[in-house]
């Protein structure tokens, strides 16, 4: 009850600690007013060593917050600069320089930084090392790449962007979530994702909810809560290796994401953003608008008739003529498009402002959001507001204070339900047929409420009661989430020596959810014709309690550093609301639990802890050659006492043989490096225990307990054990214009936690046992170029690559001791068509299984009286993990003119389309178009052979409808017909950019930079091959990938940013 203030309370305490700590700061916490004499003006211009401008130069005096950047000649003013006084001038790729003003003008000449692997980075842990010392891959993507062409979940603007990094897109509507798999899945039916860290603070990622074979909702997952303004960098450790410091929960890669911060020489900036886009829908249907509604041939001319044929498009040649409705109204028999009726165009409006500043012994940023979602559904929106805040406080010199937090509200309503089309408002948009206007459904007469007959009961089309009214969905059933979130961490850090410190962090992370959907009495569902209502609260909190202690010290040629350090962590989660569903009002417009018949509540509460000790040694020797050690030791709370904890260890080399060996001028940068490293991703709570419950019946006087489970526990269970070894080229030339970054990995898994069938006489279902074995390898290849650097002109290209292929090795063995052969992933079954995603012995993960035509062994179809059927097992119709990834970014500038744009594309995955299937059966798919002849009564001979009574095979020479010979093939469950390419080359993001002339802007004091930007997001598809639909349509982000039916249909981002600095 009191969740959220405690969250409210704690961010107000976090933000209040930096203007606390800057008064305690001052003499007596007096105000001082600092009085800055009129001194000289600094003139100067700021070159690279070709003689070009260096636009956006940040020219500083030292020790003030005095400062100002060079305009698109490179010239600055700077004003009341007293004599002597020490000017900084830095730019990102370029070596910082100080030089000492005297009166005269200044002609500053930066040198380009070409030793971009010397930077130091953030790796696990926040643990700061050279990039050039590291043995293992690792890749930073600036914030810039995230704030223009956005999406409201940031995990879904990585596509394309890194070499390995996988991002799954899906069609399920704004707010949905992401799915990103980092070298391929390493679990066979775990958690596949990376671990998500925001500032050093381990970031919950998980889907609130989402869709399966009966339906369901995308509720959304963590990413969805990030505003993109906000972001400095995203940094992706793609390797165990890379992420072997977060021990359990590293075998999935780590992504890292920093907040901006203020930053100490800039001066006090305001900045402003805002984003508006708009949504429209790419539509990738290609409908058969030949024939209309009906069957066999025959429009409809009677409310019955019409009612019986509301999704069927099997009638005759749409001419204009006479026919009639489901409401016994005549109408034009034409075709009628139910999209451009009912959907919308979406907008998405996102405001951000932010204050930055920094003093001597402070830095700081504070920023508030604010984004605004009108769906493309009717009556759908979200509606979030974030407070940011990222302060550093130097309270002496050897003691400093970091203190971050990101607070997030958003509420979520109207959201579609997925797959199934029960409660589905996108498959009533796709399913009506072609001459049905959608809009006969809005309401039986003009009193009517929405979607509502004039007996006030939901007003249908037809006579399946599953197959819903989307006005009655959309604006009379409502579902709604309100949502805080709260993610923030405090860390002290002491200097003791310049090569030694020590620092502790207490970090939290946590959300309180509401959700409430409820259905109002005259629902056409035979299931709730009097309503229902779901409401349920959960909530979750992770808290770490940590210390470090690190060194790092030079002797002469070698470099040493270590560092020591633990973690506590404790992760809760609460669920309390009804169990299921209350249904059936007594009082109609009272929609409360206590208003049904039956309500009963439930809480869930789950818990566990881990403990940990970690440990790293790094040596270096003359800054070429480095070995990097580390090693972690987990203790779970989730396991046997006795057999609790694990140690994932890791070890890394690296040589930058460009400093070994005398190169060529034009050769600049070369390291080859090596890793080895072990990791899990961990265990679920309670899987090791055997619960028990009371039945509802007694014997001899006494309550009965039996026993709970459903699935045998493992006393014994261990955590996944992940193993991987890669090794890697860092090449660049031509003080680096042009650089490769490649690497080969094997990554292996064993040990997997896997649900195993069991026998039924042993009262289980399943059992839980550690059997899976999983190896993936691939090789990623990553290219940065600059073609064209000169005054006026820049071009910047960067292209990725990669590729993976996996091998299920274990399965397990079944009651007898024979090898399991196949393991069908959870939610892993079509709604239609009968395709399930399995796992199978000595196949790549994530097979698609199902229906053949049947064949002879020669492979003709076989047809039984006319009709083709399916084949007698159901066989493997590929593979829904895309073995190749890759992306194509360019940059141009031009003066103050940028153009961006991202080319993604991905390879080697199939799709099974439940869409396509249903669009077969309804006749809107032009494919069935085929045999129906002018009057839509014509037949069809199938191409093929039918029994000769004999044993045999001769030609098929038997005819039927147009109608029977296409509903066979949805009927027969042949899904080989609906299994499509699903590879694709798509204009991911477009932005041009314009940035008013420093001249301009110098006339006035107020304004420091503006940019206006046009920005657009999946704006073309360049290639694809499935009909009707996007390539990228699966219905949730889980394990089971290759599935599609019913999702939210594409849509095109278009829109304009303007950024505003003060």
């Amino acid at each position: 009850m009191f969740k959220p203030l405690k969250s409210v309370s704690v961010l107000l305490l976090l933000c209040a600690m930096p203007a606390a700590i800057s008064y305690a700061a001052s003499d007596n916490g007096a105000t001082s007013v600092n009085v800055t004499q009129q001194n000289g003006t600094c003139k100067g211009v700021v070159k690279d060593k070709t003689g070009e401008a260096v636009i956006g130069a940040s020219v500083v005096v030292k020790g003030t917050t005095n400062g100002v950047i060079t305009d698109l000649d490179g010239n600055f003013v700077l004003s009341n600069v007293p004599d002597g006084a020490v000017i900084q001038i830095s730019y990102v790729g370029y070596s910082p320089q100080e030089v000492k003003y005297t009166g005269k003008p200044l002609d500053i000449i930066l040198q380009e930084d070409t030793q971009t692997l010397d930077e130091v980075v953030v790796t696990a842990l926040g643990i700061k090392r050279q990039k050039r010392s590291l043995g293992y891959s690792t890749t930073t993507v600036g914030g810039k790449d995230f704030t223009e062409a956005r999406t409201t979940n940031i995990g879904n603007a990585l596509s394309g962007k890194i070499a390995g990094v996988s991002v799954s897109g899906n069609a399920t509507g704004p707010g949905g979530s992401s799915r990103v798999v980092i070298r391929g899945n390493a679990s066979l039916t775990g958690n596949n994702q990376p671990l998500y860290v925001i500032d050093g603070v381990p970031f919950d990622n998980t889907n609130i909810g989402s869709a399966g074979q009966w339906g369901g909702k995308d509720m959304g997952d963590g990413l969805s809560s990030i505003n993109p303004d906000d972001i400095a960098d995203i940094q992706v450790l793609k390797g165990a290796a890379a992420s072997a410091l977060y021990g359990y929960r590293g075998g999935n890669g780590a992504i890292l994401i920093t907040t901006k911060s203020g930053q100490k020489g800039k001066p006090v900036s305001v900045e402003f953003n805002n984003n508006l886009a708009f949504d429209v829908i790419y539509d990738y249907r290609d409908f058969q608008d030949t024939y209309g509604q009906g069957t066999q041939g025959n429009r409809p001319l009677s409310a019955d008739v019409a009612k019986s044929t509301e999704t069927s498009s099997w009638g005759e040649i749409m001419d204009g003529g006479k026919a009639v409705n489901f409401l016994g109204k005549e109408y034009a028999y034409s075709p009628v498009d139910n999209w451009k009726n009912f959907y919308r165009t979406g907008i998405n409006n996102t405001t951000t402002l932010a204050v930055s500043g920094a003093s001597d012994k402070i830095s700081y940023r504070f920023g508030v959001s604010n984004m605004a979602v009108k769906g493309i559904l009717p009556n759908s929106s979200i509606s979030q507001q974030g407070i940011n805040m990222n302060t550093t406080y130097d309270i002496s010199s050897k003691v400093h204070l970091m203190v971050n937090a990101n607070y997030v509200f958003d509420k979520n309503k109207g959201r579609s339900n997925l797959s199934d089309g029960n409660s589905n408002t996108n498959a009533a948009l796709l399913y009506h047929a072609n001459s049905f206007d959608i809009r006969w459904l809005e309401r039986e007469n003009p009193d009517c409420d929405w979607g509502t007959g004039a007996d006030g009961k939901e007003l249908l089309g037809g006579t399946n009661g599953y197959f819903n009214n989307p006005y009655w969905l959309q604006y009379r059933v409502t579902n709604e989430t309100n949502r805080n979130r709260l993610t923030g961490g405090m860390t002290l850090k002491y200097d003791i020596f310049d090569w030694l410190y020590i620092q502790g962090a207490v970090t939290r992370d946590g959300y309180n959810l509401e959700y409430s959907e409820v259905k109002p009495i005259g629902s056409a569902s035979p299931e709730d014709p009097r309503g229902y209502i779901k409401e349920y609260t959960q909530n979750f909190s992770e808290m770490n309690l940590n210390y470090l202690i690190g060194f790092n010290k030079t002797f002469g040629d070698w470099s040493v550093g270590a560092t020591f350090g633990g973690n506590r962590q404790r992760n809760i989660t609460k669920k309390y609301g009804l169990d299921d569903k209350a249904s059936s009002f007594f009082v109609p417009d009272f929609y409360s639990s206590s208003n049904t018949a039956k309500h009963l509540y439930k809480k869930e509460y789950t818990e566990y802890r881990v403990n940990s000790i970690y440990g790293t040694a790094d040596l270096g020797y003359k800054n070429q050659v480095f070995l990097n050690l580390t090693g972690r030791n987990d203790w779970f709370s989730t396991l046997d006492p006795d057999n609790n904890h694990y140690f994932y260890p890791s070890i890394g080399m690296s040589w930058v043989f460009s400093d070994t060996f005398k190169t060529p001028d034009w050769f600049t940068f070369g390291k080859i490096r090596a890793s080895y490293a072990a990791a899990s991703n961990g265990t679920k709570a309670y899987q090791n225990l055997l619960t028990y419950k009371v039945d509802n019946y007694q014997s001899n006087g006494q309550p009965v307990v039996t026993i709970n489970n459903s699935t045998v526990p493992n006393k014994g269970l261990k955590p996944v054990q992940i193993s991987e070894w890669e090794i890697g080229l860092n090449l660049s030339f031509l003080d680096n214009r042009l650089s490769l970054d490649a690497a080969y990995y094997k990554k292996t898994t064993k040990d997997d936690i896997v649900q195993v069938t069991t026998s039924g006489a042993s009262g289980f279902e399943s059992a839980i046992q550690n059997v899976g074995e999983i190896r993936n390898s691939g090789v990623e290849v990553m290219v940065n170029a600059v073609p064209i650097h000169t005054k006026d002109f820049n071009w910047n290209s960067t292209f990725n690559i990669a590729y993976n292929s996996s091998d299920v090795k274990y399965l397990g063995k079944d009651g007898t001791g024979e090898n399991i052969k196949r393991l069908t992933l959870d939610g892993a079954t079509s709604r239609l068509g009968n395709v399930s995603v399995q796992n199978i012995l000595g196949h790549p993960y994530g097979e698609l299984v199902g229906y053949e035509y049947k064949r002879t062994p020669d492979g003709q179809v076989i047809f039984e009286n006319g009709l083709p059927v399916h084949s007698d097992e159901v066989q493997v119709l590929g593979n829904g993990v895309y073995k190749v990834t890759g992306g194509w970014r360019n940059e141009f500038t031009y003066k103050n003119i940028t153009l961006a744009f991202l080319i993604d594309f991905k390879a080697g995955a199939k799709l099974f389309s439940g869409t396509n299937l249903s669009l077969y059966s309804n006749g809107l798919h032009k494919n069935t178009l085929q045999g129906r002849g002018a009057d839509g009564k014509g037949t069809m001979v199938g191409d093929g052979v039918m029994s000769d009574g004999k044993g045999g095979y001769v030609k098929n020479t038997v005819a039927v409808s147009a109608q029977d010979y296409w509903q066979a093939i949805t009927n027969q469950n042949i899904a080989e017909e609906f299994v499509y390419n699903a590879s694709f080359i798509k204009l991911r993001e477009l932005s041009i950019g314009y940035t008013l002339p420093q001249a301009w802007l110098n006339k006035q004091t107020l304004i420091k930079g503006v940019t206006l930007s046009f920005v657009g997001r999946n704006l073309w598809t360049i290639l694809k091959h499935t009909d009707n639909i996007d390539p990228e349509s699966a219905y949730n982000n889980g394990n089971a990938q290759g599935l599609e039916l019913n999702g939210y249909p594409a849509t095109r981002n278009v829109g304009f940013n303007v950024n505003v600095k003060f």
